[in-house]
């Protein structure tokens, strides 16, 4: 396996396209055998302080590289984040939430590091599961109020070129 911080590591050019190859992931793992909609529901979920965000998908993203690679530099590095603004939405998520989310490690030849607490662990799993089930009672709303539109109903056949004649 490629330690992310070397050269040639395969890194993904941006949080955005991470977040929609983890959606299609996600579809097509919930996919039987019939065809999905054309046109689905998304929504995006975060926790929210007085209207001001604190816990979210990028957040959680963040605490889930650093849970990979042992590192918050090198988590922030993978989302193309500064260090400072990793640090700054960590503590932001820390202080709102009222838990520890990460713990430094004591620095070795190559300096520190950062591990997720058992609270940020916990947190990393509840936020994927409530996640996952808020996507699957979409998925239900979006059938039980458009299930009927054309929109809403699988593509008839293999993708076809827009770009084709008509």
């Amino acid at each position: 396996m490629t330690d992310p911080g070397e050269r040639g590591a395969p890194v993904r050019s941006s949080r955005r396209e991470r977040r929609v190859q983890r959606l299609r992931e996600r579809a097509d793992g919930r996919q039987a055998a019939e065809s999905a909609p054309r046109v689905r529901a998304a929504h995006f979920v975060f926790f929210h302080a007085q209207g001001e965000r604190m816990f979210g998908p990028g957040v959680y993203e963040l605490l889930v590289l650093v849970e990979e690679t042992g590192s918050l530099l090198q988590a922030a590095r993978t989302m193309h984040m500064s260090y400072s603004k990793a640090w700054r939405v960590t503590r932001r998520a820390e202080q709102h939430l009222g838990i520890e989310l990460l713990s430094r490690q004591a620095g070795g030849p190559s300096g520190g590091g950062s591990v997720l607490t058992e609270e940020g662990r916990d947190l990393v799993r509840r936020f994927r599961a409530f996640v996952d089930e808020a996507d699957d009672q979409l998925d239900e709303l979006y059938l039980k109020h458009f299930g009927d539109a054309p929109f809403a109903r699988p593509s008839p056949g293999p993708a076809r070129d827009p770009g084709a004649g008509t």
